[in-house]
């Protein structure tokens, strides 16, 4: 009796030995995105000189205007997380970077490609103060890769939101790390393959399993296990619209705070002299763009605004996608213009009170879409949340409160599409019941 109770032990512990093993390999030793060209690209339309390739563009010839040249570093396909940034080059000293990347890795991999890329004058690329447009975390969570001597720059409600998003660091990356075990253990009982040979009754909860496991399987990529929440942007100086940056002296750059309209706070940089806009992620370009604040009105108004600040000759870096002009930023103001219209006039029979209406009425707008629409912005399911934000922003009268755990469901119910899409021929890939 002792014996089997001995070797029961020892087969216990060497399946705990396999599953530890299994874990480690899964996620110590996952191998993590180095740079962005690795993604698949997306057809859309482009500029001349302006390709949806990975890496830094020079947006202007070095003689155009001043003493500074504009650069955008893109990072296709512009999907969840894969957003761009941008660098003032100075002829004489040091410039200005623009945002950071979703990690420590990718942005010191983009950093170790800014002095080669640049090379101008004698600040070979050098960066003396880093102005970050937004709070969201495919924009700051590199900030650390950046030496932390370098000030750093932003409206005071970013700073807020930075700082409270440091507080959910490591929940994140548990969440992460659980779901990219999950799927890598699915894959191994065959993947979302099997969810047609489940019965129909059992096909929700495994979606909803799937689901979780599949978004956090793409995040998993991203190296968050070296991000710390100390070293996430710590103001220097905080900016107002119409603030000029100085390093070292001004810079022809001018700030506007847009409002929240995206996120908790939205700002662009205008460089008049060089005719060129950083837009953070007001402008979504080929993918389409998610709203987290609202109302759709309110970015109407703000592309409204930049358009009339700017001009046909302007070129605009987005948050997510290529470098576009006026016509690509118009394109935008269309999106949301339909956000605005389809949420009040599809939904009409909706009564904007009953919130739990409003998945029923984002739905709707999307599968309403124009085709214009869905053939100019990939993933057009997207628009499930800006429907769903700005069915709460009006309801509130103001930018929507939303927390992670909202965005983190949401981002896993287009996980969710992707699967029944793929896998589930002849059912709805929107609706949460099948």
């Amino acid at each position: 009796m002792l014996k089997k109770m001995k070797n029961c032990l020892l087969i216990l512990f060497l399946l705990l030995c396999a599953v530890g093993f299994f874990v480690w390999t899964q996620i110590f030793k996952r191998q993590h995105y180095q740079n962005s060209c690795q993604n698949v690209r997306l057809e859309q339309r482009t500029l001349p000189g302006h390709p949806f390739v990975c890496g830094w563009q020079q947006l202007r010839p070095k003689d155009f205007a001043g003493d500074f040249v504009p650069y955008a570093f893109i990072q296709p396909n512009g999907s969840w997380c894969w957003s761009n940034a941008g660098f003032m080059a100075s002829l004489k000293g040091q410039g200005l970077l623009v945002d950071t990347l979703m990690d420590p890795v990718l942005t010191s991999t983009m950093l170790a490609e800014l002095k080669p890329a640049t090379g101008v004058g004698g600040g070979q690329g050098s960066i003396g103060a880093v102005v970050f447009t937004h709070p969201d975390v495919d924009h700051i969570l590199g900030n650390q890769a950046v030496p932390l001597d370098i000030p750093r720059l932003g409206d005071e409600k970013a700073q807020q939101d930075i700082l409270a998003q440091a507080k959910s660091l490591t929940m994140m990356r548990l969440t992460i790390h659980l779901g990219h075990l999950l799927w890598q253990t699915l894959q191994l009982l065959g993947g979302p393959r099997m969810l047609p040979l489940l019965p129909s009754w059992a096909q929700p909860k495994a979606l909803e399993v799937f689901r979780f496991a599949h978004y956090a399987f793409k995040l998993g990529g991203f190296n968050l296990d070296s991000i710390e929440g100390e070293k996430l942007p710590h103001f220097a100086q905080t900016l107002k619209t119409g603030d000029d940056i100085v390093v070292g002296s001004s810079l022809p750059v001018k700030f506007w705070q847009m409002g929240s309209i995206h996120s908790k706070s939205d700002s662009v940089l205008l460089l008049p002299e060089s005719r060129v806009c950083y837009a953070g992620d007001l402008l979504f370009i080929g993918i389409a763009p998610v709203m987290w604040a609202g109302p759709a009105a309110a970015w109407v108004k703000a592309l409204d605004d930049l358009l009339e600040a700017t001009g046909e000759d302007w070129l605009f870096v987005p948050g997510h996608g290529p470098v576009t002009d006026a016509a690509g930023v118009r394109g935008v103001r269309s999106f949301f213009e339909y956000v605005h219209q389809a949420v009040s006039q599809t939904c009409a029979d909706l009564p904007l009170a009953q919130q739990e209406l409003d998945e029923e009425c984002a739905w709707r707008v999307f599968e309403k879409m124009p085709k214009e629409l869905t053939d100019n912005f990939h993933e057009p399911q997207r628009i499930v949340i800006c429907a769903l934000i700005e069915r709460a922003a009006v309801r509130v009268g103001g930018p929507a409160k939303v927390d992670v755990k909202f965005k983190l469901k949401w981002i896993s119910k287009m996980s969710e599409f992707e699967l029944k899409r793929d896998y589930l021929v002849g059912t709805s890939p929107g609706r949460s019941e099948l």
